[in-house]
């Protein structure tokens, strides 16, 4: 293997993430949205580009799935893609030109944003990567320790879609300046991380590092049985199931695998020296069709916006609200989500005219209601900030909130406006009531996860906040997510 990743890495030009031509100049006549079983896909590239990306997509999945002997079942929700033909629009979201995709978590569930190419959806392994961690919470129950969570989505993440079958098991290739000068991280380094590479001003060189040698390992446990080594399928899946229930994974490790740690340790450098073992894996082409509908102008603006305002970039939100057709389809829609923006900005003159405007609609999408509901806490919030109490948008906003959550019971946003409201008001029960309610549609939703953690450590049920913080630590990139849930953790134990 060694051999194989020194011939990659002299041959790549590739840093963390593709370096990338410009977006294809082949134009559709505008905004679609695209419907296979387990994706949907927001773009305006063509409709034969976006058939292809969903197909591999959907033959990645499967793949995935097959690896992992997971029945086909489908998920909780569709997965969303923003599939960008204008290489410049997609920068706005991403901040570089050059790089394939990127993906997000959300409140409205995790995304992932693209852009057009010759490369296909293949060409960033790391969207592969986060979809895997997608997948597993979705599928198992099992909180996994964090070599394994990264390890796993680094074997998976790397496949080859062929023509009748898929490939497991290559190089990583946005890996692979980690061992230009240094060596792989050890087990020990891999199963218990140092906290002091957390904040160090080279923690970007260290969880490269960490990436890569959690993808060898992974890689021996799983196919090194493939090039003639010990089989360690069931020993690794016995060892998981016990770190997940709260066992030591240094002291229990030799206990699992029959070997103490360093034997284990020179049977992977030796691994490194062999032929990269692989798994073919039969998976015929997706050739379900693939409906897809034209989005109105104010649709697809506000689809835009509402990913700006979750990225934290108000100023792109209101570019695109601003340019809305004036009462046309979706119109309440983006007016509701102008107000919310200028709210965010402590601007409530805007926010007041255009609610008044809204009142004379008559019934609202779940969308208005919820954003009419959040500009009344916005407002809220700025008064209790100020020791200042206002009962009338106290009332709106629980109101409206009600409303988004019943015509929406999908819609995250509308349960957070109601739990902050009743948190607001000191209603600590009626709040998590809500958030557990919110938990039962997307239970494996990262940021909701964090929200129940975080209020029931912060309500003093440090035993009842455990589970939800134990899969804050497991999932989350975030580095001060992270440290904030193993302090509150440690406390615990």
């Amino acid at each position: 293997m060694k051999s194989a990743i020194r011939k990659a890495l002299a041959a790549s030009v590739i840093p963390i993430l593709l370096s990338l031509s410009g977006g294809s100049a082949s134009a559709a006549t505008g905004w679609h949205e695209y419907n296979s079983e387990h994706f949907t896909v927001y773009s305006d590239v063509s409709e034969h580009k976006v058939h292809q990306l969903m197909r591999d997509l959907e033959r990645f999945r499967r793949a995935a799935l097959a690896f992992t002997g997971q029945e086909e079942l489908p998920e909780n929700r569709n997965l969303r893609v923003f599939h960008f033909r204008d290489t410049a629009e997609f920068a706005r979201f991403s901040g570089d030109r050059k790089i394939a995709g990127f993906y997000r978590e959300t409140w409205q569930g995790p995304i992932i944003f693209s852009r057009d190419g010759d490369h296909g959806i293949s060409g960033s392994g790391l969207i592969f990567h986060e979809y895997v961690h997608h997948l597993m919470r979705e599928r198992s129950g099992m909180t996994y320790p964090r070599w394994y969570a990264e390890g796993f989505a680094e074997l998976l993440a790397s496949a080859e879609l062929q023509e009748k079958s898929v490939l497991i098991g290559g190089v990583p290739q946005w890996r692979l300046s980690a061992w230009a000068t240094e060596d792989p991280l050890t087990i020990e380094q891999l199963l218990v991380p140092d906290p002091a590479n957390h904040a160090s001003g080279d923690s970007g060189r260290y969880w490269n590092n960490y990436y890569a040698s959690a993808w060898l390992m992974t890689h021996y446990l799983q196919l090194g049985h493939n090039a003639g080594h010990e089989d360690y399928r069931g020993a690794t899946n016995n060892y998981l199931q016990a770190v997940a229930a709260g066992e030591n994974p240094l002291k229990i490790f030799p206990e699992h695998f029959g070997k103490p740690i360093g034997e284990i340790q020179r049977e992977i450098q030796r691994y490194m020296q062999d032929d990269i073992a692989r798994h073919r894996l039969t998976v015929p082409r997706y050739d379900y069709s693939i409906p897809r509908r034209g989005l109105t102008k104010n649709e697809r603006l506000f689809l835009l916006a509402d990913e700006a305002v979750d990225a934290g970039n108000l100023n792109l939100a209101m570019e695109y609200l601003q340019q809305s057709e004036k009462h046309g389809l979706g119109w309440q829609e983006n007016l509701s989500a102008m107000a919310v923006v200028k709210a965010r900005e402590k601007n409530f003159t805007v926010g007041e005219k255009v609610m008044e405007e809204i009142g004379e609609y008559g019934q609202i999408s779940h969308l208005t209601a919820a954003n009419t509901a959040q500009f009344h806490l916005l407002k809220l919030q700025s008064l209790s900030a100020t020791r200042k109490w206002n009962d009338d948008d106290y009332q709106a906003a629980v109101r409206y909130a009600k409303i988004a959550v019943q015509t929406g019971p999908h819609y995250l946003p509308g349960y957070r406006t109601l739990w902050t409201a009743y948190q607001l008001k000191g209603k600590s029960e009626a709040a998590l009531q809500i958030m557990l309610s919110a938990y039962q549609q997307e239970p494996n939703h990262l940021n909701l996860n964090a929200s129940i953690g975080f209020y029931l450590a912060h309500l003093g049920k440090n035993a009842l906040a455990r589970e939800y913080l134990e899969r804050v630590v497991a999932w989350s990139h975030s580095q001060d997510l992270r440290s904030k849930a193993e302090d509150i953790l440690r406390r615990t134990n």
